[in-house]
């Protein structure tokens, strides 16, 4: 019997491409530090939340919606055992505002955001900034807020699009990496970081101008 996983309908890429960013993400872990960081580990981490549906990343919420069934082959006949991943576009609403947060550094979503999201309030769980990144970036991918993928792929290569951290992809020294490498590290998390307040305030002026029109 073979199996299968089915991503949520409100997923806006294709699903070749989630799978090929969660082959990637998963094999970035994999090479330790220096060629991957806590931003690659968020990018992992949402992208095992989303297709196994279990403890969300950020908040530990946890995912009771995803299901086992089993269904005939349109072809051949023979079952297929599927797996529908429980993570609704709610959750993962939710669960982006606030890796958003902690990437930016600024407040959580407050009680009247978490009514509007149509969930239940959960605090961040961690605050690592580039971890919250990732994770940010996996969602707002997911949820179609981003077109460009939280993980260079393959595919970019195959197109020549070089990657946003250049200094991951050189090789490897044998010691610590050198100032050269750091300068390069911090200079990628500074500019996530303002990305991230620049999109958090975005959000926010959106929210705050619908309550307003609401009201």
């Amino acid at each position: 019997m073979s199996s299968l996983v089915l991503l949520p309908s409100w997923v806006v890429p294709a699903d070749d491409a989630v799978w090929e960013c969660e082959r990637v993400a998963q094999r970035l872990i994999g090479l330790g530090p220096y060629s991957s960081t806590r931003r690659d580990a968020g990018v992992a981490a949402a992208l095992v939340w989303f297709t196994l549906g279990e403890v969300s990343p950020m908040t530990a919420r946890c995912c009771s919606e995803s299901s086992w069934s089993t269904t005939p082959d349109a072809r051949t006949g023979e079952p297929v055992r599927t797996w529908t991943c429980g993570v609704s576009r709610e959750m993962a609403r939710a669960e982006s505002w606030v890796a958003l947060s902690v990437a930016a550094g600024q407040i959580p979503p407050t009680a009247a955001d978490w009514r509007s999201l149509g969930v239940t309030a959960a605090p961040a769980r961690v605050d690592d900034p580039e971890f919250a990144y990732g994770v940010w970036r996996v969602l707002a991918w997911l949820l179609g807020s981003r077109e460009d993928f939280p993980v260079h792929t393959s595919w970019h290569r195959a197109a020549g699009i070089p990657p946003e951290r250049p200094h991951l992809y050189r090789p490897r020294r044998p010691r610590d990496p050198d100032k050269a490498w750091q300068a390069a590290e911090q200079a990628c998390r500074d500019r996530a970081r303002a990305e991230a307040q620049c999109w958090w305030r975005h959000v926010r002026a959106q929210v705050d101008a619908a309550a307003t029109s609401v009201t």
